[in-house]
Formats: structure tokens, C-alpha cells, sequence
């Protein structure tokens, strides 16, 4: 559950990070071009990703630790997406790589 929402934080960040004016892309996708034009729609999008496992996350922890662990893991993915996007790290296959072996560990731990 766990891995999903955090992948849902991971594409809602990402997605929130390219609709920005002020950054200054070198390789970026057409169809990410064509998407984040829009970037009022981009960013309801966004936000509308980010909102999904807030209220999965207070609900699960509760008010208090919920809301304090969906700012930490928030402040980690905005982090990451600024820190390896220039590198061109952040491809969908690495992506969906690490998603899958982070599920099959959550499987076999549960």
C-alpha cells in the first residue's frame, strides 16, 4: 500500500515540478512538453495526485503522525525529482523498476 502511494507522491511531484516556468529544461519528453503547456490543468492534476494519498495516509495514521509523515515523504520525492531530473535518472522504467521490487518486498514483509 505503501509503495503505491508513494509512487502516486512521486508522479504527482514530478508532474507539479515540470508545469514550473522558472526551470530551465534541456531533454524533456514531447508528450511532457505537450502535457505541462497546460499548467493550470497540470497543476490541479497534480495537486489532485497529491491530495489522493494525503487522505489515504491521515486516514490510515491518524491526524498527527499522518499528516507529519505525508510532509516528510512529500519533502523526500519533491527532493529527489529536483535532485535526479537533470541527470536524466528519473526515466519511467527506472521508475516502474524500483515500484515493482518495492511492492514484492511490501508483499513478502505483510
Amino acid at each position: 500500500m505503501y509503495s503505491t502511494l508513494l509512487i502516486i507522491v512521486l508522479i504527482g511531484a514530478y508532474l507539479f515540478y515540470n508545469s514550473s516556468k522558472k526551470v530551465k529544461f534541456q531533454h524533456r519528453p514531447e508528450r511532457l512538453k505537450k502535457l505541462c503547456a497546460q499548467t493550470q490543468s497540470v497543476r490541479i492534476l497534480s495537486i489532485g495526485l497529491l491530495l489522493l494519498p494525503f487522505v489515504v495516509i491521515l486516514y490510515v495514521q491518524g491526524f498527527g503522525a499522518g499528516f507529519f509523515a505525508f510532509f516528510a515523504y512529500v519533502m523526500c520525492m519533491m527532493s529527489l525529482v529536483v535532485l535526479l531530473n537533470p541527470y536524466r535518472y528519473l526515466t519511467a522504467y527506472h521508475v516502474l523498476g524500483l515500484y515493482a521490487v518495492s511492492l514484492c518486498v511490501e508483499f513478502l514483509i505483510s
